[in-house]
């Protein structure tokens, strides 16, 4: 199962999302950072890793034809039994990889086990568009505020449009705002799968790599996604 995480306009903690996602999934699971913008893990929750790993250089092995499930195998970490693919070191790497969505985004849908893709902020020439339409899954990340909801709407139907007849994207609340999930569910017309917590303590730890583990694992953050992460493993089982 390919799930695809994105924003609809502003950036609202989508990698940190999709980390915490990662952290709790009940299934076996990898998160691959996919953002056209460049990646943030190597510097934030994985910072002291091996730097030369991760989506570049994945897209180096493909452009040489190297099998894309072995060369994958090669650019992934291995942290507390979950496996994590570094983004672009630079946003200068990505018109390498531009031509390589659709072969990415087959191999993420034939692997074993399920994929988080984050692909950051959506509607600009770089969108990782086959990700976007070949995904089993499309959460758009948004706070509960006029700015990120107005921006949220337009990016909903372009998804829908590259979707074609599959799953429409939903959307997944973080943080505080004035707006609570039944009003945005109506007044989009979309649904909203859940709403996680102001949770500043425990983001640091998944953005800048700083603060406490032991709190990460009890935090309001890690206990809502836990709960977030089983509902949505049955949703595809189902």
């Amino acid at each position: 199962m390919l799930m695809v995480l994105c924003s609809g306009g502003h950036s609202p903690g989508v990698t940190t999302a999709g980390l915490a996602l990662t952290l709790t999934w009940p299934r076996e699971v990898l998160f691959a950072e996919c953002d056209p913008a460049g990646g943030s893990v190597l510097s934030g929750y994985l910072v002291g890793h091996r730097q030369e790993r991760g989506l570049g250089e994945w897209a180096v092995q493909l452009r040489r034809g190297v099998n894309a499930m072995a060369s994958l195998a090669e650019q992934v970490l291995q942290v507390d039994g979950r496996r994590i693919l570094p983004g672009l070191a630079s946003p200068s790497q990505v018109s390498s990889v531009q031509p390589l969505w659709p072969d990415i985004a087959g191999t993420f849908t034939t692997m074993a086990g399920d994929v988080i893709a984050d692909v950051g902020r959506i509607g600009g020439t770089d969108t990782p568009v086959p990700l976007l339409a070949g995904a089993d899954q499309v959460l758009v990340i948004a706070q509960p505020t006029l700015r990120d909801l107005s921006a949220l709407a337009p990016r909903l139907a372009e998804i829908t449009a590259v979707r074609n007849h599959r799953s429409s994207p939903r959307v997944l609340l973080t943080g505080d705002g004035p707006y609570g999930r039944k009003e945005v569910a109506r007044t989009l017309g979309v649904e909203v799968v859940g709403h996680l917590p102001h949770d500043p303590k425990a983001a640091a730890v998944l953005t800048h790599g700083t603060g406490s583990e032991r709190h990460l694992s009890r935090s309001l953050l890690l206990r809502a996604t836990r709960s977030l992460a089983t509902k949505l493993c049955e949703r595809v089982t189902a």
